[in-house]
């Protein structure tokens, strides 16, 4: 049914702008960057409160912050920064585009924003840290989506592909303690810390709160000049015809 392509959120924005793909798991921020793009309901990568794979990090004691070094694997979480600093701290500084490495982040940089594994490994008790994903909720009282997965409007796509995307779903939740296991290894981290994370730190869900939370962060988004415009959220209708190519990981962005 589906060619599958693995990629991260930000390559499978920048897949399905092109057209290279049909569906993506994408940052939420460029649902509102790329035209035509309708949302596969019922899913996403999203927060309830602290995320722990969105952070910002500086040395301990730091005060004065007049820059701060961006991960450039995100995407949806430098909105986030961008939106949260200015309005909820008042913070106004310089934003410097870095390769994930904390040491030369911090080293060029008052600042880090650090998202997904590179965050997960971070030592927070060794740095001041802010969690941008439950900061966020404390401030809006609304979920923090980071990713969702959209589909190119008119593409060729499977009567049934709501139904195969929620099954697919119910699959990953019912293997957290067995995908725990395998990238415990990979990422050199504590089985029981991944699986902990999966279960309390990340939410799949994308119900009437996501949305909500989704259209203050465009909303916000768009008074800091972060996107051109607004665009309604538009979601996949169940009449499809077959044949598509899909891309993605489940990795927070």
């Amino acid at each position: 049914m589906f060619e599958v392509i693995p990629s991260s959120p930000a390559k499978c924005a920048e897949q399905l702008a092109k057209g290279e793909v049909d569906i993506g798991l994408i940052p939420s921020i460029e649902y509102q960057r790329i035209p035509d793009l309708q949302i596969i309901p019922g899913i996403s990568i999203a927060s309830l409160g602290d995320v722990r794979s969105i952070l910002l990090i500086a040395p301990k004691g730091r005060r004065t912050i007049r820059s701060v070094a961006l991960d450039t694997s995100s995407r949806a979480s430098v909105a986030l920064t961008k939106v949260l600093l200015p309005a909820k701290m008042g913070i106004h500084p310089e934003y410097v585009p870095c390769p994930p490495n904390l040491d030369s982040m911090l080293g060029r940089c008052d600042m880090a924003l650090l998202i997904g594994d590179a965050a997960l490994r971070i030592p927070v008790e060794d740095y001041g840290v802010t969690d941008l994903a439950g900061e966020w909720v404390r401030w809006q009282g609304v979920p923090f989506v980071s990713a969702f997965w959209a589909c190119r409007r008119g593409a060729a796509l499977p009567e049934d592909l709501n139904a195969v995307f929620l099954q697919a779903k119910d699959w990953g939740l019912k293997k957290r303690q067995e995908i725990a296991s395998v990238y415990a290894e990979a990422l050199n981290l504590p089985a029981s810390f991944l699986e902990n994370y999966l279960r309390h730190n990340i939410d799949f869900d994308l119900g009437p709160g996501h949305l909500e939370g989704l259209t203050k962060f465009f909303r916000l988004a768009r008074q800091e000049n972060l996107i051109s415009e607004l665009r309604p959220l538009s979601f996949l209708s169940p009449d499809s015809d077959f044949g598509a190519k899909a891309t993605g990981r489940s990795n927070a962005d």
